[in-house]
C-alpha cells in the first residue's frame, strides 16, 4: 500500500477515535451528575473544558508539527488523548474528572492538526480533496460507534457507565502502526524559512468565523441530541442508539463525497448548496418551534448529520491558501478556536436546560444554529481568492 495511504488510514482512525471520545461523554452526563452530585450545566461546562483544551493543543502542537514532523506529533497526541481519557472513565471526584477531560482536549486538538495536515501533504496534488475528506469521514465513523456501543451497553449502562466511557482507549493500539507506516511530510525546511503570520490575519479570521459557525450548529444540536432526543422527542434507547448510528454513517460517506466533489467543483457552491439543506433541516431536527413527532425528527436528524459533510472543505480551503510553513499552527488555531466557540455555546444550551426546561433549550438550539449557519456562510462568500500551493 502507498505510504500517503497508510497516512490517510492512520489519521482517519485517530480522528474517529478522538470524536468517539469527545462525544460518548454525552451519552452518560445523568450519571455524571449523579456520581459526582453536580448539576447540568456544570457537565455542560465539562464538555467544553476538552474544547478548550483542543485550542490549547492545537496551537501548540500545530507548531512542534510545523517545527518537527506531523509523524511524532500525531503519534505523541494520539497516546495522550487516549490515556487521559482512560483516567478520565476513573475519575475518582469531579477535580481529577474535569484535568483529565482539559488534557484529553490538548492532546486531541494536536492529533486533528497533526494528523489531518500529514495525510493532506503525504498525497498527490490531484486527490487532496478526496482524502481530506476520507480524513474527516473520521468524524462520522467515531460518532457512528458511541451509538454503536450505546446499543449494546444501553440495558446494563447504569451499572457500567465507567466501563462503557473507557472503551475510548482504543486508539491506543493505533500508535505502533503510525510507527511502522506512516510517512513523514517534507518538513525539513520548515523551521529555516522566516514567516510572517500577520500576513495570514485574514485567512485565519475568516476560517476561525467558518468553523466556529459550523461548531456551533454541530455541537449545539449533538452535544445535547441524547437529553432532548429521549426527553423532548421521546424516542427509546435503542432507537436513539441507531438514530445516531445511521446519522454519522451518513455523514462519514459525506464527507468522502464532498470531498471528492471538491476536485472537480468550486469549493464555495458547495459550501452554500450544504448550508441551504442544514437550514432546512433544523427546525425538523430539534422541534423547538414545530414537533412533527419523532418519525420527522429521526429523518431530519440524518439528512442534518449528512449534510455537515462540507465540514472539511473549510480546512481545506485553508490548506489550499497558505504555505507548507505555517500550515500546521494555522490550521490548528483556526479549527479548535472554532471548536471552543462551539463548546460556549454548549454551555449556553445547558444553562438553557437549567432554567428553561427542555423545550426551551430546543428553542435556543435553533435561533444559535441559525445564526451559526449564517456566520459560515457569510465567511465563505467573503474568503479571498488564493493560489492554491501545491507543497
Amino acid at each position: 500500500m502507498k505510504p500517503y495511504l497508510h497516512a490517510t488510514l492512520a489519521s482517519t482512525i485517530a480522528w474517529a477515535g478522538n470524536i468517539y471520545d469527545l462525544l460518548i461523554l454525552t451519552y452518560v452526563y445523568q450519571y455524571i451528575e449523579d456520581t459526582f452530585h453536580v448539576d447540568y450545566v456544570l457537565v455542560s461546562l465539562l464538555f467544553s473544558f476538552g474544547l478548550l483544551g483542543r485550542v490549547i493543543g492545537g496551537t501548540l502542537f500545530g507548531r512542534f508539527s510545523d517545527r518537527y514532523g506531523r509523524k511524532p506529533v500525531l503519534m505523541f497526541t494520539t497516546l495522550g488523548y487516549s490515556a487521559f481519557h482512560g483516567l478520565m472513565a476513573f475519575s475518582p471526584n469531579v477535580i481529577v474528572l474535569f484535568i483529565a477531560r482539559l488534557f484529553e482536549g490538548i492532546f486531541m486538538g494536536g492529533e486533528w492538526t497533526a494528523g489531518t495536515v500529514v495525510a493532506y501533504e503525504s498525497a498527490p496534488v490531484s486527490i487532496r480533496g478526496v482524502l481530506t475528506g476520507i480524513v474527516q469521514s473520521g468524524y462520522g465513523i467515531g460518532y457512528a460507534l458511541t451509538g454503536a456501543m450505546y446499543i449494546y451497553f444501553s440495558p446494563f449502562i447504569a451499572q457500567d457507565w465507567r466501563i462503557f466511557l473507557a472503551t475510548g482507549t482504543f486508539p491506543l493500539l493505533l500508535v505502533p502502526y503510525m510507527k511502522l507506516k506512516v510517512p513523514e511530510s517534507k518538513t525539513v525546511r520548515v523551521s529555516k524559512v522566516k514567516v510572517e503570520y500577520k500576513d495570514y490575519l485574514n485567512l485565519i479570521l475568516k476560517s476561525t468565523m467558518a468553523m466556529a459557525g459550523m461548531f456551533v450548529a454541530y455541537f449545539s444540536v449533538f452535544g445535547n441530541y441524547p437529553t432532548f432526543a429521549e426527553k423532548l422527542i421521546g424516542i427509546s434507547a435503542s432507537t436513539l442508539g441507531l438514530t445516531l448510528l445511521v446519522s454519522n454513517l451518513g455523514l462519514a460517506i459525506s464527507f468522502i463525497v464532498f470531498g471528492r466533489l471538491a476536485d472537480r467543483i468550486n469549493v464555495r457552491k458547495l459550501i452554500i448548496s450544504a448550508l441551504v439543506t442544514l437550514t432546512a433541516s433544523l427546525f425538523f431536527t430539534v422541534p423547538g418551534f414545530v414537533n412533527l413527532g419523532p418519525l420527522a425528527s429521526i429523518i431530519a436528524t440524518v439528512i442534518y448529520a449528512s449534510s455537515c459533510g462540507f465540514w472539511p472543505l473549510i480546512p481545506l480551503l485553508l490548506a489550499h491558501s497558505v504555505p507548507m510553513e505555517v500550515r500546521g499552527l494555522l490550521s490548528g488555531m483556526s479549527y479548535n478556536i472554532g471548536g471552543l466557540v462551539g463548546g460556549i455555546a454548549e454551555v449556553v444550551t445547558g444553562m438553557a436546560m437549567q432554567y428553561m426546561g427542555i423545550v426551551g433549550m430546543a428553542k435556543i438550539i435553533d435561533i444559535i444554529n441559525l445564526v451559526a449557519l449564517i456566520t459560515v456562510f457569510i465567511s465563505v462568500i467573503t474568503w479571498p481568492r488564493a493560489a492554491i500551493h501545491s507543497s
